[in-house]
Protein backbone atom coordinates (compact mmCIF):
# COMPACT_ATOMS: atom_id res chain seq x y z
CA UNK A 1 0.00 0.00 0.00
CA UNK A 2 2.72 2.36 0.59
CA UNK A 3 4.10 2.05 -3.34
CA UNK A 4 0.83 3.07 -4.50
CA UNK A 5 -0.03 6.29 -2.27
CA UNK A 6 3.96 6.63 -3.10
CA UNK A 7 2.84 6.79 -6.78
CA UNK A 8 -0.01 8.50 -6.22
CA UNK A 9 1.41 11.43 -4.38
CA UNK A 10 3.81 11.90 -6.93
CA UNK A 11 1.32 11.83 -9.71
CA UNK A 12 -0.48 14.59 -7.93
CA UNK A 13 2.49 16.93 -6.99
CA UNK A 14 3.80 16.60 -10.77
CA UNK A 15 0.17 17.43 -12.34
CA UNK A 16 -0.05 20.42 -9.86
CA UNK A 17 3.60 21.53 -10.67
CA UNK A 18 2.51 21.33 -14.27
CA UNK A 19 0.04 24.55 -14.11
CA UNK A 20 1.82 25.93 -11.46
CA UNK A 21 5.32 26.21 -12.22
CA UNK A 22 4.55 26.58 -16.43
CA UNK A 23 6.91 29.83 -17.94
CA UNK A 24 4.87 32.00 -19.71
CA UNK A 25 5.88 31.46 -23.01
CA UNK A 26 5.70 27.83 -22.93
CA UNK A 27 1.68 28.91 -22.23
CA UNK A 28 2.09 31.01 -24.79
CA UNK A 29 3.17 28.84 -27.43
CA UNK A 30 0.77 25.72 -26.17
CA UNK A 31 -2.57 27.93 -26.43
CA UNK A 32 -1.47 29.12 -29.67
CA UNK A 33 -0.71 26.18 -30.58
CA UNK A 34 -4.59 24.86 -29.69
CA UNK A 35 -6.33 28.16 -31.42
CA UNK A 36 -4.34 27.40 -34.65
CA UNK A 37 -5.95 23.65 -35.02
CA UNK A 38 -9.01 25.24 -33.77
CA UNK A 39 -8.48 27.68 -36.73
CA UNK A 40 -7.70 24.71 -38.82
CA UNK A 41 -11.07 23.35 -38.30
CA UNK A 42 -12.66 25.53 -40.58
CA UNK A 43 -10.06 25.72 -43.19
CA UNK A 44 -10.24 22.56 -45.67
CA UNK A 45 -7.22 21.09 -46.07
CA UNK A 46 -4.16 20.23 -44.09
CA UNK A 47 -2.56 24.34 -44.22
CA UNK A 48 -0.56 26.71 -42.65
CA UNK A 49 -2.70 26.57 -39.34
CA UNK A 50 -3.09 22.88 -39.15
CA UNK A 51 0.85 22.11 -39.02
CA UNK A 52 1.61 25.09 -37.59
CA UNK A 53 -0.85 24.72 -34.58
CA UNK A 54 0.48 21.26 -34.70
CA UNK A 55 4.43 22.19 -34.42
CA UNK A 56 3.31 24.82 -31.57
CA UNK A 57 1.46 22.56 -29.59
CA UNK A 58 4.48 19.88 -29.35
CA UNK A 59 6.85 22.96 -29.25
CA UNK A 60 4.84 23.43 -25.88
CA UNK A 61 5.21 20.39 -24.52
CA UNK A 62 8.83 20.15 -25.42
CA UNK A 63 9.77 23.34 -23.54
CA UNK A 64 7.76 22.34 -20.50
CA UNK A 65 10.07 19.40 -20.25
CA UNK A 66 13.23 21.57 -20.77
CA UNK A 67 12.29 24.20 -18.33
CA UNK A 68 11.79 21.39 -15.06
CA UNK A 69 9.30 18.82 -16.51
CA UNK A 70 9.32 15.00 -15.92
CA UNK A 71 7.53 12.11 -17.27
CA UNK A 72 4.60 12.11 -15.51
CA UNK A 73 4.25 15.58 -17.02
CA UNK A 74 4.41 15.12 -20.51
CA UNK A 75 2.22 12.17 -20.11
CA UNK A 76 -0.34 15.29 -18.37
CA UNK A 77 0.86 17.40 -21.14
CA UNK A 78 0.06 14.88 -24.21
CA UNK A 79 -2.98 14.09 -22.69
CA UNK A 80 -4.74 17.19 -22.42
CA UNK A 81 -3.93 18.18 -25.65
CA UNK A 82 -5.54 15.08 -27.38
CA UNK A 83 -8.66 15.91 -24.87
CA UNK A 84 -8.53 19.29 -26.18
CA UNK A 85 -8.86 18.34 -29.50
CA UNK A 86 -11.48 15.60 -29.28
CA UNK A 87 -13.32 18.35 -26.90
CA UNK A 88 -12.90 20.73 -29.89
CA UNK A 89 -13.52 18.38 -32.61
CA UNK A 90 -16.75 17.79 -31.24
CA UNK A 91 -18.10 21.14 -30.65
CA UNK A 92 -17.30 22.36 -33.88
CA UNK A 93 -18.95 19.34 -35.56
CA UNK A 94 -21.88 19.92 -33.08
CA UNK A 95 -22.00 23.63 -34.11
CA UNK A 96 -21.72 22.98 -37.97
CA UNK A 97 -24.26 20.67 -38.42
CA UNK A 98 -27.18 22.53 -35.77
CA UNK A 99 -26.60 25.81 -37.38
CA UNK A 100 -26.77 27.74 -40.49
CA UNK A 101 -22.90 27.19 -41.36
CA UNK A 102 -24.37 23.93 -42.06
CA UNK A 103 -25.47 25.32 -45.53
CA UNK A 104 -22.30 27.26 -46.43
CA UNK A 105 -20.42 25.97 -49.27
CA UNK A 106 -17.67 25.57 -46.77
CA UNK A 107 -19.21 22.31 -45.65
CA UNK A 108 -20.85 21.64 -48.65
CA UNK A 109 -20.61 17.51 -49.35
CA UNK A 110 -22.80 17.93 -52.81
CA UNK A 111 -20.71 17.21 -55.65
CA UNK A 112 -19.51 19.47 -57.87
CA UNK A 113 -19.72 17.81 -61.08
CA UNK A 114 -23.52 17.24 -62.19
CA UNK A 115 -24.60 13.70 -61.43
CA UNK A 116 -26.89 11.64 -64.17
CA UNK A 117 -27.46 12.43 -67.66
CA UNK A 118 -26.97 16.16 -68.52
CA UNK A 119 -26.99 18.42 -72.10
CA UNK A 120 -23.63 17.66 -73.08
CA UNK A 121 -23.85 14.05 -72.12
CA UNK A 122 -25.87 11.99 -74.62
CA UNK A 123 -27.42 8.53 -74.07
CA UNK A 124 -26.40 5.98 -76.72
CA UNK A 125 -28.34 3.18 -75.24
CA UNK A 126 -30.65 3.12 -77.93
CA UNK A 127 -28.25 2.51 -80.56
CA UNK A 128 -27.76 -1.00 -79.54
CA UNK A 129 -28.88 -3.06 -82.76
CA UNK A 130 -29.00 -0.26 -85.20
CA UNK A 131 -26.82 -0.69 -88.39
CA UNK A 132 -24.65 2.07 -89.41
CA UNK A 133 -22.10 2.76 -91.98
CA UNK A 134 -18.74 3.51 -91.00
CA UNK A 135 -17.57 7.39 -91.77
CA UNK A 136 -13.23 7.04 -91.44
CA UNK A 137 -11.73 4.01 -91.41
CA UNK A 138 -12.00 2.22 -87.41
CA UNK A 139 -8.50 1.82 -86.34
CA UNK A 140 -10.03 0.78 -83.72
CA UNK A 141 -11.56 4.45 -83.10
CA UNK A 142 -13.71 6.53 -85.76
CA UNK A 143 -16.73 7.73 -86.95
CA UNK A 144 -20.04 6.02 -87.87
CA UNK A 145 -22.93 7.55 -89.56
CA UNK A 146 -26.46 5.61 -88.32
CA UNK A 147 -29.57 7.48 -90.11
CA UNK A 148 -27.78 10.54 -90.63
CA UNK A 149 -26.32 10.81 -87.52
CA UNK A 150 -22.47 11.01 -86.96
CA UNK A 151 -21.05 9.28 -83.78
CA UNK A 152 -17.84 8.22 -82.34
CA UNK A 153 -17.41 4.71 -82.40
CA UNK A 154 -14.86 1.95 -81.48
CA UNK A 155 -14.64 -1.44 -83.50
CA UNK A 156 -14.44 -4.15 -81.12
CA UNK A 157 -12.06 -6.46 -83.62
CA UNK A 158 -9.27 -3.96 -84.06
CA UNK A 159 -10.06 -2.51 -88.02
CA UNK A 160 -12.89 -1.76 -89.77
CA UNK A 161 -12.56 0.25 -93.24
CA UNK A 162 -14.26 3.21 -94.38
CA UNK A 163 -17.60 2.56 -95.83
CA UNK A 164 -17.85 -0.69 -94.31
CA UNK A 165 -21.39 -1.54 -92.79
CA UNK A 166 -21.16 -1.44 -88.62
CA UNK A 167 -23.75 -2.67 -85.91
CA UNK A 168 -23.74 -1.36 -82.62
CA UNK A 169 -23.25 -4.44 -79.70
CA UNK A 170 -22.36 -2.85 -76.59
CA UNK A 171 -22.79 1.09 -75.36
CA UNK A 172 -21.11 1.95 -72.08
CA UNK A 173 -21.34 5.50 -71.31
CA UNK A 174 -19.98 7.52 -74.01
CA UNK A 175 -18.35 4.25 -75.67
CA UNK A 176 -20.13 2.77 -78.98
CA UNK A 177 -18.60 -0.35 -79.82
CA UNK A 178 -19.36 -1.80 -83.51
CA UNK A 179 -18.54 -4.77 -85.15
CA UNK A 180 -18.60 -4.82 -88.95
CA UNK A 181 -21.87 -6.16 -90.49
CA UNK A 182 -23.24 -7.85 -93.76
CA UNK A 183 -26.79 -6.85 -92.84
CA UNK A 184 -28.45 -4.82 -95.48
CA UNK A 185 -29.32 -1.31 -93.91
Amino acid sequence: MNVLTMLLSTAGDSFVRLFTEMNAWTIAVFILGIIFCAIEMFVPGFGFFGISGSVLVAAGIVLRMIFGGDLLMLLYMVLIALALFILMFWVFSRLITKSRLKKSALFSVDSAVPTGITEGTRDFSDLVGEVGVAVTSLHPIGLADFNNVTVDVVARNGYISKDAKVIVTHVEGQRVEVVESDIDK
